[in-house]
């Protein structure tokens, strides 16, 4: 029983790593190609612009103001069905081991 819920707790943090590597790496490819006006602002330095990451949901997100009006483009997101299973998976598989070790310790 240990070895499942361990094994369903990894396999959950492992999805979780990917999704927000995955956002990383395509925060800077659109980044190299410069295609959003904000991300070309910010590599400019101007107009206010920022990037900034979110964990939960896990995005990038770049906002900037121009004219007076503050704006926000979300650059990368992960699907919310893939980190809400591997949110799942972590925190059920790790619950699991504790009880079950707790349990297992008790008697």
């Amino acid at each position: 029983m240990l070895l499942v819920a361990s094994g369903i707790a990894l396999a959950g943090i492992v999805t979780l790593v990917v999704a927000w590597l995955a956002i990383g790496v395509t925060a800077l490819d659109a980044g190299r190609v410069q295609t959003e006006p904000c991300l070309v602002a910010y590599d400019a330095g101007t107009d206010d612009a920022a990037v900034h990451y979110t964990a939960f949901p896990p995005q990038s997100v770049c906002t900037w103001t121009i004219d007076g009006t503050s704006r926000e483009v979300v650059v990368a997101s992960s699907p919310p069905g893939v980190v809400a299973a591997g949110l799942t998976a972590a925190v059920l598989g790790g619950a699991t081991v504790v009880v079950v070790g707790v349990l297992g310790r008790r008697r």
